[in-house]
């Protein structure tokens, strides 16, 4: 999963383009370690509730970081049900990318989950807990449905978003025309991101995050909106926002989810 600097207001980590290779240190040095199945995660939380998970394995008798993630701490809990491993082939032993259903089987989503590797087996078909957050990478902001609705319905070619979307609906297009049975083999994109979403709801609450840096410039927004998996939180600079965001109002974005199932019980700390 992408390290989301713009979302989470993390340029200050970022030297000539690239994350400074010594300030990312410096996080993994202050890390706290997860069991990971003869391998380890190493988390880190900052005082805004950014996390750095960085996924680490023995090397001989070295120890070698094969990638990182981020997150944010929040209290948006799901129980979802797996069904589709979508994990790229060319990701990390610690990566994981799941479709997942809930409880009515009437929606999906698909999510990177963090900390995949401290369960036992990550088995379809049997619910899961954990807690979801979004990184949006186009979002757009409306009094309300009713104004999403008419913006939609008055140039629909000229939308950022392929379809209007359901009340509270989070949508995996790309996964769904990559796997749907009634679409031929032939006219499907294999091309296609799995990991990418469709979403939109009424902001319920919004929050301003705090620096975790004195060389932080700004802070980031996290807004919760009701979906039909349960309360989302959604991390963003205002900048990145079409129209004025407040409680209330309606979100429309495309974007990543962020689950993390090192919860209830499966934290798996190196004591």
């Amino acid at each position: 999963m992408p390290v989301f600097v713009r979302n989470l207001a993390l340029e200050h980590l970022v030297e000539h383009g690239q994350l400074d290779s010594q300030k990312m240190l410096e996080l993994y040095r202050k890390a706290r370690w997860r069991h990971a199945h003869g391998a380890f995660y190493a988390d880190h939380t900052l005082t805004s509730g950014v996390r750095f998970i960085f996924h680490v394995v023995p090397d001989g008798e070295e120890l070698r970081i094969i990638g990182t993630d981020t997150h944010l701490a929040g209290r948006c809990l799901w129980n979802a049900i797996p069904f589709f491993n979508a994990t790229p082939k060319d990701a990390d032993e610690l990566s994981a990318v799941v479709a997942c259903t809930n409880q009515a089987q009437d929606g999906v989503f698909v999510a990177h989950l963090m900390n995949a590797a401290v369960l036992d087996e990550l088995q379809e078909g049997q619910s899961l807990a954990m807690q979801v957050v979004a990184f949006p990478f186009v979002l757009e902001s409306y009094a309300d449905r009713e104004a999403y609705e008419r913006s939609y319905a008055a140039n629909p070619d000229a939308s950022a978003f392929p379809m209007l979307l359901t009340d509270k609906r989070i949508f995996p297009l790309n996964f769904m025309m990559k796997h749907d049975p009634d679409i031929p083999e032939e006219r499907r994109n294999h091309n296609l991101s799995d990991d990418v979403v469709l979403c939109c709801g009424p902001v319920l609450e919004l929050r301003e995050s705090s620096h975790s840096d004195p060389d932080q410039e700004r802070s980031f927004l996290i807004a919760t909106i009701a979906t039909q998996f349960g309360h989302l939180d959604v991390a963003f600079v205002r900048e990145m926002c079409t129209g004025t965001c407040e409680r209330g109002s309606y979100l429309v974005f495309s974007g990543m989810l962020s689950a993390d199932v090192a919860v209830e019980g499966k934290e798996n700390w190196v004591d």
